[in-house]
C-alpha cells in the first residue's frame, strides 16, 4: 500500500489579501490555492510548506491525516487561548497539545498531534465533516468555550505513549457532555468514540445560559444603531456574502467581554472516562438491537396483515390471480418469478384443501411447461412446493 497524506487549510474569518495569496502559491507547486482555502494530496510525499506561516498568513484551520496513522489539526487563535492562562494552562500539555504564541499580541496556534501506531486508525474519507468539526471547535475557543479545550485534551490523551491510568483530567467544563453533538466528529477524527464526553459530563452542571453565541448575537445585534443596520445591509447584498459574515463575526467577537468558564474538578483519569464511555455504548447499541428489534416485528405484523387481505381477495375470484401469476411471468425477471410462485403459494391456502393444492399445482405445471427454458421460474415453484 502506498502512502497517502492530505493537507487542506481553510480561511475562517475572512479571505487572503493578495500579499497572503501571493506567500501561500508559494508553498506547494501541487496544491489548489484560493482565498480561502489550499488542499493537496500527496504519494510518496508530503507537505514541505510553512505551515504556520500560512496560519498566521490568512488561514485559520489546518487539518492533516494520512493512510499510515498521522492525524494533525492546528488552529490559529487571534486572540489567544481562552481564560486565563492558569486555567487552559491545565489542558495544553506542551507535546500533543501544544500552544504558540505569537511574538506580538495575544494570538497564537494551538496544535493537536497525539500519536498512533500504524493501523491504529481507520482511514479517513470524508474530509470536510471533519474540517467542518475543527472549524466549529476554533469558533468555540475564539468565544472562550472552555468545553472546546476539554475535546481536545481528550483527544490529546489517547496518545500510544500515555498511559490512561495516570492522565488525570483537567477541570470539567460545565455543559461538557453538550460537545457531543457539536464536536463528536472531531473524536471520531482521532479514533474516539463521542460518547467520551457523555461519560465526561455525568453529574456534570449545565452550561450556564449567559454564555450563549445566539444570545451575544442577540445583544450585539440590538445594540445596532439605525445608521450601522442600514449599512450592514446594503454589504450583504452587493458584497461578498461570505466575507462580509466573516467581517461580521469577527467583529462580534471582538466586542465581546472575555467570560470565565465555569467548572469542577473531578479527576478522573481518561482509563476511567474510556471505561465507563464503553458502559455507555454498550447500552446505547443494546437500546438500538432493541429498537431494531420492535421495528422488525411491527414490519413483520403489518405485512402479514397484508397477506391476509390480500388472501380474503383471492377466495372471491381465484382465477383473477391465476391471470396475474402468469402477467408476472410473461413480464420476465427473476424477481417476478418469485413473486408469481408466491401468489400461487398464497392463493393455494387461501382457497385451501384438496381444492387449492389441485388449482395452483395445475398452473404451476402450466407455466413450467409454458416457458421450459426459465429454469429460475422452475426453482421459485418447486421452493413452493408447487412443482415436482
Amino acid at each position: 500500500m502506498s502512502e497517502y497524506q492530505y493537507v487542506v487549510f481553510q480561511a475562517v474569518d475572512g479571505p487572503l489579501n493578495d500579499k497572503q495569496l501571493e506567500f501561500a502559491q508559494r508553498q506547494s507547486t501541487r496544491a489548489d490555492v484560493s482565498r480561502w482555502a489550499l488542499s493537496v494530496e500527496y504519494h510518496y510525499s508530503s507537505f514541505r510548506g510553512d505551515v504556520d506561516g500560512l496560519l498566521r498568513r490568512g488561514y485559520d484551520v489546518y487539518l492533516q491525516h494520512t493512510n499510515y496513522g498521522d492525524r494533525e489539526i492546528r488552529l490559529r487563535l487571534p486572540h489567544g487561548m481562552p481564560g486565563d492562562k492558569r486555567v487552559w494552562s491545565k489542558y495544553v500539555d506542551g507535546e500533543q497539545l501544544a500552544w504558540k504564541a505569537d511574538t506580538r499580541g495575544r494570538g497564537g496556534i494551538l496544535s493537536l498531534r497525539p500519536f498512533h501506531e500504524t493501523g491504529d486508525l481507520e482511514e479517513v474519507w470524508e474530509t470536510q465533516k471533519y474540517l467542518d468539526a475543527a472549524i466549529q471547535v476554533r469558533e468555540r475557543l475564539v468565544n472562550g468555550d472552555l468545553r472546546a479545550l476539554y475535546l481536545l485534551w481528550l483527544c490529546a490523551a489517547d496518545d500510544d505513549y500515555n498511559d490512561p491510568a495516570e492522565m488525570i483530567e483537567p477541570p470539567v467544563p460545565f455543559g461538557i457532555s453538550d460537545m457531543a453533538t457539536h464536536g463528536g466528529e472531531l473524536l471520531s477524527y482521532f479514533g474516539l468514540d463521542p460518547l467520551l464526553l457523555v461519560a465526561a459530563g455525568q453529574d456534570i452542571d449545565a452550561a450556564p445560559a449567559d454564555v450563549s453565541t445566539d444570545q451575544g448575537f442577540a445583544r450585539w445585534v440590538k445594540a445596532l444603531n439605525h445608521q450601522r443596520a442600514k449599512e450592514l445591509l446594503q454589504q450583504l447584498l452587493i458584497g461578498d456574502t461570505t466575507s462580509v459574515k466573516a467581517g461580521l463575526l469577527a467583529e462580534i467577537r471582538d466586542s465581546r467581554t472575555p467570560h470565565d468558564w465555569p467548572t469542577t474538578d473531578r479527576q478522573r483519569t481518561f482509563a476511567e472516562l474510556l471505561q465507563q464511555a464503553e458502559v455507555l455504548r454498550s447500552v446505547e447499541v443494546a437500546q438500538q438491537a432493541r429498537k431494531t428489534q420492535s421495528r422488525a416485528k411491527r414490519e413483520a405484523a403489518k405485512v402479514e396483515r397484508q397477506r391476509a387481505d390480500r388472501m380474503k381477495e383471492m377466495v372471491k375470484d381465484p382465477n383473477k390471480w391465476l391471470r396475474d401469476a402468469e402477467q408476472l411471468v410473461d413480464a420476465r425477471g427473476t424477481h417476478n418469478y418469485k413473486a408469481a410462485a408466491e401468489i400461487l403459494d398464497d392463493l393455494r391456502e387461501a382457497v385451501g384443501g384438496d381444492e387449492g393444492d389441485r388449482i395452483t399445482r395445475r398452473h404451476a405445471k402450466h407455466l413450467a411447461k409454458k416457458h421450459p427454458t426459465l429454469n429460475h421460474l422452475k426453482s421459485s415453484l418447486r421452493k413452493r412446493g408447487l412443482l415436482e
